[in-house]
């Protein structure tokens, strides 16, 4: 026995996880539904072999965790096509990877991701899509994203797939403006879970979209760069680019 009481094993939980007791034991009912859904069962199937009454609950279960509906965990992108190419951006070699919602994917060439590596991973999270290469439409998106006049671009999509916390984490970052950054613990509170800095650092971990999701504006409380999944001295360049934007004659 523990000997704690619920509050105080909730707040000790909340603090080691990032998350509550609750949301943790969704994301290991979520996990589960995903494997049996992979075995082939049916929706009612897994509904009926995980305890709920309805697939109702299955539904609203992995939509909120997923941003996929059973079927089309099921599907696995079946009758999907996605656009990938690569690019020279003024930050090295970038990936884009299209949908038909918009970007689904935008990532920096690094010493450990190259671009089949990176095909590869999006081929992991949907087995069956059809994936067409176009390095052109690739070059037209980086020239777009990395305007030197942002605010005369028109907006463009994301096709985004993450847990409901991933994507509240993710848009807090879009409304973080050039040149201005936050700690971990800043953002994590302006989306109202000051004690889930670590849940936060882990979903800007899976940040799928660089620079448009500005995870590189983020920084340790201390002031310093902190780390960046496509290198922390890309991310002090971005930092340089983007004052240079809204100074341009400093």
């Amino acid at each position: 026995m523990l000997e704690l009481s619920p509050g105080h094993l909730q707040r000790l939980f909340t603090s080691w996880a990032g998350v509550s007791p609750k949301q943790f034991f969704l994301c290991l009912q979520k996990d589960h539904a995903r494997r049996l859904l992979k075995t082939g069962l049916s929706t009612l199937s897994t509904a009926d072999e995980m305890g709920f009454r309805s697939s109702s609950k299955l539904h609203r279960l992995l939509v909120q965790f997923e941003a996929l509906t059973p079927g089309e965990i099921q599907s696995e992108g079946a009758g999907l096509t996605f656009i990938t190419g690569q690019c020279t951006s003024p930050f090295g070699q970038a990936f884009v990877c299209l949908s038909n919602k918009g970007i689904n994917s935008l990532e920096f060439e690094t010493a450990n991701l190259g671009y089949e590596q990176w095909r590869q991973g999006i081929l992991q999270l949907y087995p069956k899509v059809q994936l067409e290469q176009s390095n052109s439409q690739a070059c037209r998106v980086i020239e777009h994203v990395f305007s030197d006049n942002p605010n005369q671009t028109s907006p463009i999509g994301l096709h985004l797939r993450g847990t409901a916390f991933q994507l509240q984490v993710w848009q807090a970052l879009v409304h973080l403006p050039p040149g201005h950054l936050a700690s971990y613990h800043q953002l994590a509170a302006f989306i109202g879970k000051p004690s889930a800095s670590r849940a936060v650092g882990s979903a800007i971990a899976k940040n799928p979209i660089a620079f448009l999701i500005p995870c590189h504006r983020v920084i340790q409380s201390t002031g310093e760069l902190g780390n960046y999944r496509w290198d922390s001295t890309r991310k002090k360049a971005l930092h340089i680019w983007e004052q240079g934007l809204i100074n341009p004659q400093g």
